[in-house]
């Protein structure tokens, strides 16, 4: 009888350290596997952002290869004209003077 409750014991001691290595070999992995996912994911949405911004780039490189774009920048940035047309710049306003009243501390 007394064998049969050591065996036992020791059974019972077999298993739950079997059981305790089971779940330290297996958590973590399984965290890190976790962790993994969450950042695979985050860096998707990151890859997604940068192709919409080169996608932007390609339209501007694609449009900077047309006379019309060149032309639109030469004028609109450099101040650009062609060779038969004349600029002209106009001038902002004058400010207006503002009346100071004869008082002090105004007044001589």
């Amino acid at each position: 009888m007394r064998s049969a409750v050591t065996r036992r014991l020791a059974f019972l001691g077999v298993t739950v350290a079997a059981v305790l290595a089971a779940l330290t070999l297996g958590v973590v992995p399984f965290r890190d596997w976790l962790e993994q996912r969450e950042r695979t994911a985050e860096l998707r949405v990151e890859v997604a952002e940068v192709e919409a911004v080169n996608r932007l780039y390609e339209e501007r490189i694609d449009a900077l290869k047309t006379d019309e774009e060149i032309e639109r920048r030469a004028r609109s940035e450099y101040n650009l004209i062609r060779p038969d047309e004349e600029a002209y710049a106009v001038l902002p306003p004058p400010r207006s003077e503002y009346l100071v009243p004869g008082i002090w501390p105004f007044a001589d």
